[in-house]
């Protein structure tokens, strides 16, 4: 839990009940659809309305605490607390994480030199044939 409220006040923004319950839930689970992330937070909150989980979301999107996947068209979401990439199948669209903190180093080292910027942080995505698929 202290890892997520020191995420959002790095990112300025408050550590509202709401939020902490969506990134705990996003923190546990595997990229859930808005419509998990709603069935499980209501739980805790039954006056929740679907519009204040997508309007959380899109600003921790914004804030980069969230990512967006979108494999085969349906977003799934996922917490940035630990850097890793991302492996989305293209036969069946499951998305597989990567966490290889030398390999994310070194592409953001070589990015940032390829276009001359200071990289802050990466969001990438590979396509596979995950394990399942290639059988």
């Amino acid at each position: 839990m202290s890892e997520i409220i020191e995420l959002l006040k790095t990112r300025k923004l408050k550590a509202t009940p709401q939020r902490l319950a969506i990134l705990e839930f996003l923190n546990g689970k595997t990229h859930p659809t808005i419509e998990e992330i709603y069935e499980a937070i209501k739980k805790g909150f039954p006056s929740i309305s679907l519009a204040t989980i997508y309007k959380n979301i899109n600003t921790l999107k914004e804030m980069g605490v969230v990512t967006e996947l979108n494999p085969g068209g349906k977003a799934k979401y996922d917490i940035n607390i630990t850097p890793h990439f991302h492996g989305v199948c293209q036969n069946c669209g499951k998305i597989v994480d990567y966490f290889d903190s030398a390999a994310m180093e070194k592409c953001k080292d070589t990015l940032s030199e390829a276009v001359g910027e200071d990289i802050k942080g990466l969001n990438i995505t590979i396509d596979i044939v995950c394990s399942d698929c290639s059988k």
